[in-house]
């Protein structure tokens, strides 16, 4: 697997380095999962791309790393868990980011927007600092 950057002329770095080889292990534990099981669906290439890149938007936004994970509708989710609550955003492959949010108060928090609609990513990063 050969995973593409978004954006330009980023250089390598120990964060990235280390992110790309977690999602590698990912994608090739889906694939083997996959073999298997053929009634789970595989992860579109484009989703670790995506996961990649919003990974580096949350390390360079001071937001916590998440757990990251495959889901059996073939996409990934980054996950994090805190005494507060729980929060999710699912990637498709499509550039598109859904968010889900729950805090022990019973508030929940959603939405979703492209990973190009940097003011619609802030937006979402707020809601999850709320709970982080």
């Amino acid at each position: 697997m050969q995973l593409q950057t978004h954006s330009q002329n980023i250089g390598e770095n120990s964060f990235r380095s280390c992110i790309r080889r977690e999602l590698v292990e990912l994608h090739n534990n889906t694939e083997n999962a996959i073999k298997l099981d053929s009634e789970i669906p595989d992860v579109p290439e484009t989703a670790y791309n995506d996961a990649l890149f919003l990974l580096e938007v949350i390390f360079n936004s001071n937001i916590p790393i998440p757990n990251i994970n495959a889901t059996k509708q073939g996409s990934l989710t980054l996950k994090w868990h805190t005494a507060d609550g729980t929060a999710n955003m699912d990637l498709c492959g499509n550039g598109l980011v859904v968010y889900h949010a729950f805090s022990d108060e019973d508030r929940k928090d959603e939405g979703a927007c492209q990973l190009s609609d940097t003011a619609a990513l802030d937006e979402l990063f707020g809601a999850l600092r709320c709970i982080l």
